[in-house]
C-alpha cells in the first residue's frame, strides 16, 4: 500500500516565478499517410516455394532455428525442409515405423495417423523430440506419445540415439483423438486428447479426472483432457533426470492385453499440476490412487489443434463441437471447459440409450455442486442463422488456430487465426477493449488441419491436407496510400546532410531511453496544425491527437567506444491514427546520403565493419505495434516522468513540460501543446524517472524506472502479457508483485520468483534480462545485453533487497503482529505509519522525524532527513488553510541512494510562511 503522512513547521519566505516561451509552428511538409494501406481481401499461397507433401499434418521447428522447418506427414514420415532463406529443399528425416516393434503398425484410418510433432526446447543440445501417433496391435487401436533422441541435432536426416514410449492409451473408437503437442515456457510438455470418440461423450470420459477399469466405468482417464508432463531434461547424457520436485504418476490400468497400463515409466508429473490432491470431482468421490495427476485442464471434446501465444503465455484451444456449436477457449491451469455438460455456451442434450420407440434427448444437467465451467471466448454454429456470436462465420469442424505474431501482415498481428475443416474457411478473431472477441472471414481454403509458425518471420502457416502443401495467407489486394519510399520523401527534414528538421518538428529528450544496443538517439515530434493538443496527466498516459508524428534517429559507433566511427543507421517514424499507431523504419545507405523504407517484415543484418560484430534489427511494423501499446500510451516516451527534464530550445534551457505548456505562435499568441486546463502551473514538483547508472538514486528507484521504460508496454493490468507483476512505477513496490512475486510460469522450478532477495539464480527478472535459460526480455528491439541494467538488477537483488522491509515485515518486527497505523506506540506525536515511512523507531519517543526551516539572505532553506526509498514533498501555506506543493527546484518525488539530510531552497513570499512535508513510499 502507498502511505502519505504530513508534518509541518511555520516560517516566512518569498516566491517568484517566470516562464520563457517555445514558439509553436504547424508542420506542412510531412507526407506520411493517415493509415497504412488496408487489405481488400486475402488468399492463400504456398509458403515453401513449390514443395509439396503427402498429406501434411503438422509443422514444427527447433527453438532458435530460422532455416529449417519439419513437416509431419500422416503416413508416418517427417520431412526436413532446409535452406528456408534461399530455395527450400526437403529430405526424409525419419519414419515412425523405425519406432515400432513386431506386431505394431501405424494406423491411418478415421482420424488416426501421425498427429503431432514437437521439439524439446533444448533440442540443439539434447537432440530430443516427441511424436504422437496411432498404432494398431492385433486389431486394437492405441494412441502413443513417443520420445526420440537423435545423434546429431543439426543433421537433416535422423540417426536415432535412443527412443522410448511415454504413453500408449487404449482407444476404443477411431475419432476424437485430439493429439497436439507443445512445450510451455515452463519446460513442460503439454498434450491434448479428445473424449475418445463415438458421440456425446458416450464413454463418460470428459466429465471425470480419474481413471476406472471396472465393469461400471472403464474410462482410461486421459481422454477429454489437456495433460502436462515433466519429461527427461537430457535423455542422451542424463537419462531419468526430470524437473526438480516432479512426482511419479499414479498407477494406471486399462482393459488391454497388449498394454494393461498406458504408462511406460518414462515421464513424471509437475509438482504444481492443478488437480493433485483432489478427492472429489463433480460431486463424485475419487477412489484412492485413481486420480490422473497429469491433467492440467479438463472437459474437452476434441481439442484437435491448439497453441500457446508466447508473448502472453495464453493457451488457445479450438474444441470441435458435437452437433451445433464449435468453440474457441483460452485455457488456464485447472480449468473445466464443461464438456459434456455443455456444448459451447449452451447446455448439451445427449442422446439416450437406444429404445423403441426412440426416447427424446436427455439434458446434460451438471451436478448440483462441484461444477464451475469456463466459457469459451467465442463460438459459432453450424447454420449461419445468427444463433452464434457471428452469423458470418459458420461451420462444423473447427481445426483450431494460432495467434498471429508474424511480421508480414501487420494488420493481423495479435489476432487469432483459425479454420474450419469441413466448411473450408480461414477466419480471424480480434480481442476488443472490453475483453470480448469478434470474428471475420479472411479466405477460403479447405483441408486445413494445422496452424504453425514460419521460423523465418513468425508468419502463420498451415498444413493443407487436401492440397498437400504448407500454405500461408497473402493479401489479394490493398487500398490506401503507400508510405514514402525514402526518408527525404517523408518531408521530415529540410537538409538530410545535417538532419535539420522542417518547421513544426520539435526536438525533445526523455529521462530514461529504452535500451537500443549501444545506439545514440535523437528525437522530434510534430503536430501538423496549431489547434490539436495533448491531454496532460501527471501519473497516467497523455492523450494524443490523431495525426501526431514522432521521429527517432539512431547513430551507432561501428567500433564501440570510438566516437570517430559514428555513422547513421536508422530513422523511425511513429504515426498516431484515430484508434492506434503505426511505425515505419528507414535504413541509411552506406554513403550516408539517404535512407530507404524498410520492408513491412523488417530486417536483421550485420552492421558493416562493426567491432565487436553486431546484428541490428530494423523492426517490422508488427513489432512497432507490439511495443507501442494503447495501455502504455502509444508514444512510450511522451509522458510526465519521461518528459520532466530540462532541454535546450534554441538559446533557452527550459523544463520541457513547462515549455510545451507555455508555447506561443510567432505572433506571440498562446499556442500551448497541452489541452487547456490539463497542464499544471507547477512543474518543479512533478515526478520523473531515474537512469540505471545514476548512483545518486536508490537501487529500487532506478529498477522501477527501468521496468517502467522497458516493460510497461506489456506488463500492467490490461496489457498483452499475462504476468502477475505490474511494471508501472505508480504501483508501489510491495503491491507490484516484484519481491518474491509468484510467476505465472516458474520455468519448472517452484523456487523461481520475480526477484528473490540475495538469490540471483532464482530471480527470473534477471534471468530474462540476461536471456540465460529463458527467452530474453524485452522481446523486441535488441540483440545486445544491457550491462548497466544487468548490474543494476544484480545490485538491487544482492545489496538492497536482503535488508528491505515491507510494511508487514516492519510491523511484525516491532509489534509482533500488524499494529494500527494510526496508533502512536511511543506517544511522540507521530503515528506508527508515519514512523514506518521515516524509518524511525516507533517504540522510542526520542527518535522523532523533524522538518526545519530558516531564513537565509531572503530565501528559506527547508531541511529534513530523507530515508532511502522514501520521497519527501514539501508543501507550503500562508494561512495554514490552503496548502500547495512548494514550487522550487529539488522539491520532487526523489528516492535517494541512501538516507541523508537534504535541504531545498526557495525565495520568501510575504511576511509569514508555513511548511509541511508529505512522505511517499517507493
Amino acid at each position: 500500500m502507498k502511505l502519505s503522512h504530513l508534518h509541518w513547521l511555520a516560517f516566512a519566505a518569498c516566491l517568484s516565478t517566470g516562464h520563457a516561451q517555445l514558439v509553436r509552428q504547424a508542420n506542412t511538409t510531412l507526407t506520411l499517410p493517415a493509415n497504412l494501406p488496408a487489405a481488400t481481401g486475402y488468399t492463400t499461397e504456398n509458403a515453401l516455394g513449390t514443395l509439396s507433401f503427402a498429406a501434411p499434418m503438422v509443422t514444427a521447428y527447433p527453438a532458435g532455428e530460422t532455416n529449417r522447418l519439419f513437416v509431419a506427414e500422416r503416413s508416418g514420415t517427417i520431412q526436413c525442409v532446409s535452406a528456408l532463406g534461399t530455395t527450400p529443399v526437403k529430405s526424409s528425416y525419419l519414419n515412425l515405423t523405425s519406432l515400432l516393434i513386431a506386431g505394431q503398425t501405424l494406423r491411418t484410418d478415421g482420424e488416426n495417423g501421425f498427429l503431432s510433432l514437437v521439439f524439446h526446447p533444448n533440442f540443439a543440445t539434447n537432440g530430443t523430440f516427441f511424436v504422437y501417433f496411432s498404432i494398431d496391435v492385433g486389431g486394437v487401436l492405441f494412441q502413443r506419445l513417443h520420445q526420440v533422441s537423435v545423434t546429431n541435432p543439426s543433421a537433416n536426416t535422423a540417426v536415432i540415439f535412443s527412443h522410448k514410449p511415454l504413453l500408449t492409451v487404449l482407444d476404443r473408437d477411431t475419432n476424437h483423438n485430439g493429439g497436439d503437442l507443445h512445450f510451455g515456457a515452463d519446460g513442460f510438455l503439454y498434450l491434448t486428447l479428445g473424449d475418445e470418440g463415438g458421440g456425446g461423450d458416450n464413454r463418460n470420459n470428459a466429465r471425470f479426472i480419474n481413471h476406472r477399469n471396472d465393469a461400471t466405468a472403464r474410462r482410461p482417464g486421459f481422454w477429454g483432457q489437456l495433460l502436462r508432463l515433466a519429461v527427461e531434461e537430457n535423455a542422451k547424457t542424463a537419462p531419468g533426470i526430470f524437473a526438480a520436485g516432479a512426482l511419479a504418476p499414479n498407477a494406471h490400468t486399462q482393459n488391454s492385453v497388449a498394454f494393461p497400463s498406458a504408462l511406460h515409466g518414462n515421464y513424471r508429473v509437475p509438482a504444481d499440476n492443478p488437480f493433485i490432491g483432489y478427492t472429489l470431482w463433480h460431486s463424485v468421490a475419487i477412489p484412492a490412487g485413481t486420480l490422473r495427476t497429469e491433467i492440467y485442464a479438463t472437459g474437452l471434446r476434441n481439442p484437435f489443434r491448439w497453441n500457446f501465444d508466447p508473448p502472453t503465455g495464453r493457451i488457445f484451444i479450438g474444441d470441435v463441437g458435437q452437433g451445433i456449436y464449435e468453440e474457441i477457449n483460452i485455457v488456464k491451469k485447472g480449468d473445466d471447459l464443461g464438456w459434456s455438460w455443455r456444448e459451447g455456451l449452451h447446455q448439451y442434450f445427449s442422446p439416450p440409450a437406444p429404445t423403441t420407440p426412440p426416447a427424446p434427448p436427455v439434458a446434460g444437467n451438471p451436478p448440483g455442486t462441484g461444477f464451475s465451467r469456463v466459457d469459451p471466448i467465442y463460438e459459432y454454429d453450424h447454420t449461419a442463422d445468427g444463433n452464434g456470436n457471428d452469423a458470418v462465420i459458420s461451420g462444423s469442424s473447427i481445426t483450431g488456430g494460432i495467434v498471429c505474431r508474424g511480421s508480414r501482415l501487420t494488420e493481423l498481428y495479435g489476432t487469432y487465426i483459425f479454420a474450419d475443416y469441413n466448411s473450408g474457411f480461414i477466419a480471424a478473431l480480434t480481442e476488443q477493449a472490453n475483453g470480448t472477441w469478434t470474428g471475420a472471414r479472411l479466405a477460403t481454403d479447405s483441408g486445413i488441419v494445422d496452424f504453425g509458425v514460419d521460423p523465418r518471420n513468425g508468419d502463420v502457416i498451415f498444413c493443407d491436407l487436401n492440397a498437400g502443401s504448407v500454405r500461408r495467407l497473402a493479401r489479394s489486394g490493398t487500398t490506401g496510400a503507400n508510405p514514402p519510399a525514402t526518408l527525404s520523401a517523408t518531408g521530415a527534414f529540410s537538409n538530410l546532410a545535417t538532419l535539420t528538421p522542417n518547421a513544426g518538428l520539435v526536438d525533445y529528450e526523455q529521462n530514461v531511453p529504452f535500451w537500443s544496443d549501444y545506439a545514440t538517439k535523437s528525437r522530434w515530434f510534430a503536430i501538423k496544425n496549431l489547434t490539436d493538443t495533448v491531454g496532460f496527466s501527471a501519473n497516467g498516459n497523455w492523450t494524443l491527437p490523431t495525426g501526431m508524428v514522432w521521429v527517432k534517429h539512431f547513430d551507432i559507433e561501428t567500433t564501440r567506444g570510438v566516437p570517430a566511427t559514428r555513422r547513421r543507421l536508422e530513422t523511425r517514424f511513429l504515426v498516431k491514427t484515430a484508434t492506434d499507431v503505426y511505425g515505419l523504419s528507414y535504413k541509411w545507405r552506406p554513403d550516408q546520403l539517404e535512407a530507404d523504407l524498410v520492408a513491412e517484415n523488417g530486417l536483421s543484418e550485420l552492421i558493416p565493419a562493426s567491432s565487436p560484430a553486431q546484428i541490428w534489427r530494423y523492426p517490422s511494423r508488427s513489432e512497432c505495434r507490439a511495443c507501442h501499446t494503447g495501455v502504455a500510451g502509444f508514444a512510450l516516451s511522451f509522458n510526465t516522468r519521461q518528459m520532466n527534464n530540462d532541454h535546450v530550445f534554441g538559446a533557452q534551457t527550459l523544463n520541457q513540460i513547462a515549455a510545451l505548456r507555455d508555447a506561443q505562435t510567432s505572433g506571440a499568441l498562446p499556442a500551448s501543446y497541452f489541452t487547456a486546463g490539463t497542464a499544471p502551473a507547477v512543474t518543479n514538483t512533478l515526478p520523473f524517472l531515474a537512469e540505471a547508472g545514476d548512483g545518486t538514486k536508490s537501487y529500487e528507484f532506478r529498477v522501477r524506472s527501468y521496468l517502467s521504460v522497458n516493460c510497461v508496454q506489456c506488463h500492467q493490468p490490461g496489457g498483452p502479457a499475462t504476468g502477475n507483476w505490474d511494471a508501472r512505477v505508480t504501483t508501489p513496490t510491495d503491491a507490484a508483485n516484484l519481491i518474491n512475486g509468484l510467476l505465472v510460469n516458474n520455468g519448472g522450478d517452484t523456487a523461481n520468483r520475480f526477484a528473490v532477495p540475495n538469490d540471483t539464480a532464482h530471480s527470473m527478472v534477471l534471468t530474462r534480462l540476461q536471456g540465460a535459460g529463458a527467452p530474453r526480455m524485452p522481446p523486441f528491439g535488441s540483440n545486445e545485453l544491457d550491462p548497466v541494467a544487468i548490474q543494476l538488477l544484480t545490485d538491487w537483488i544482492t545489496l538492497e533487497l536482503p535488508t528491505r522491509e515491507s510494511l508487514a515485515q516492519w510491523q511484525t518486527r516491532n509489534f509482533g503482529s500488524p499494529a494500527p497505523l494510526t496508533g502512536d506506540a511511543d506517544f511522540d506525536g507521530q503515528t506508527n505509519g508515519f514512523e514506518f515511512l521515516t524509518g524511525t523507531d516507533p517504540l522510542n519517543a526520542n527518535g522523532r522525524w523533524t522538518l526545519s526551516a530558516q531564513l537565509v539572505g531572503g530565501n528559506y532553506e527547508v531541511t529534513f532527513p530523507q530515508t532511502e526509498n522514501r520521497a519527501v514533498l514539501v508543501e507550503t501555506s500562508l494561512d495554514l488553510q490552503t496548502w500547495s506543493l512548494w514550487d522550487v527546484p529539488g522539491n520532487q518525488p526523489m528516492f535517494t541512494f541512501e538516507g541523508a539530510m537534504r535541504t531545498i531552497t526557495g525565495s520568501a513570499n510575504g511576511d509569514q510562511q508555513y511548511f509541511r512535508a508529505r512522505l511517499i513510499e517507493q
